[in-house]
């Protein structure tokens, strides 16, 4: 019971980091099974949305966004958590 509340109340709180992706993309399948594996906390946002645009015009899918900054593209997201 108190891991169902834990994730119907995380759901609501803002996530660290934002990962936009198109419809399609093999390479945002394949980094979102990343992130979800190594436990990452993440909004997956669809940049072919208006709503959820990116905060600046990006050129490749997926693309990471920490703090509204952009951190890394496609392959470079794996990168970047190997890193942390």
């Amino acid at each position: 019971m108190m891991n169902f509340l834990k994730k119907l109340f995380s759901k609501n709180q803002p996530k660290e980091y934002d990962l936009y992706y198109r419809d399609l993309c093999h390479d945002c399948d394949k980094i979102k099974g990343f992130m979800e594996n190594k436990k990452v906390e993440f909004n997956y946002l669809n940049c072919e949305n208006k709503e959820t645009e990116p905060p600046i015009p990006i050129f490749a899918t997926p693309a990471l966004f920490k703090n509204n900054e952009l951190i890394a593209y496609g392959n470079d997201v794996i990168s970047y958590f190997e890193k942390k």
